[in-house]
């Protein structure tokens, strides 16, 4: 009589461990996935000939060498960067942006310059400045290089700002999209000015081969 009560109590425990089990399993919520964003395919531009660069190189620092997106919330700690947890982008975001302008600038321009066009990567975030408002800045410097020399034939600095069209990760995609455009367009602009604006043949050859 006593084996068989030790025998279902045994049982008993044994069936209460696996109920246990099972309910616990049952509230392990799956995780996520992370959401993986680009800029899509750039449209070329037509340029002038002989204004686009022979290439385009593009530098950002060292913070701006991840995947992670970045943002920041105005009324928090506004000097804080932050990460969204679920969302990356595909790249890094100088990649991404580097492959944009090579499309958009050099993709329709059979005849190129000899000159270099050097971009250095200064901001690219998200700013939230409510939970319900939210716009994306991209900051960059850029210079026109000879094809053998780091000497600067000219430079500018461009800062472009485009509202989202919500407060969220995936909002911001859109602004950061419009962004990269746009800073292919100013470019592209500039450098069609130069020899305009200097009255120095900036995109000539001899200056460009200097």
């Amino acid at each position: 009589m006593k084996d068989t009560m030790q025998a279902y109590l045994k049982l008993f425990s044994l069936t209460l461990l696996g109920l246990l089990l099972a309910a616990c399993n049952s509230l392990v919520v799956a995780p996520k996935a992370v959401a993986l964003y680009d800029f899509g395919i750039a449209e070329t531009l037509e340029m002038p000939p002989g204004t686009a660069p022979a290439q385009i190189q593009l530098h950002a620092p060292s913070w701006l060498n991840s995947s992670a997106m970045q943002y920041r919330l105005e009324w928090d700690r506004p000097l804080q960067r932050r990460v969204f947890v679920e969302s990356r982008w595909a790249a890094n975001p100088s990649e991404l942006l580097a492959r944009s302008l090579d499309r958009a600038i050099l993709g329709g321009s059979p005849v190129a310059n000899e000159c270099r066009l050097r971009i250095e990567l200064d901001e690219f975030i998200q700013v939230f400045d409510s939970e319900t408002s939210a716009r994306v800045e991209i900051v960059a410097r850029a210079a026109w290089l000879p094809a053998r020399s780091d000497r600067a034939l000219a430079r500018k600095e461009f800062r472009l700002l485009q509202v989202s069209d919500n407060a969220t990760a995936e909002g911001g995609v859109g602004a950061y999209r419009s962004l990269a455009a746009q800073l292919s367009l100013d470019i592209a602009k500039w450098l069609g000015e130069l020899d305009r604006a200097s009255g120095q043949g900036l995109n000539g050859r001899t200056q460009c081969r200097a």
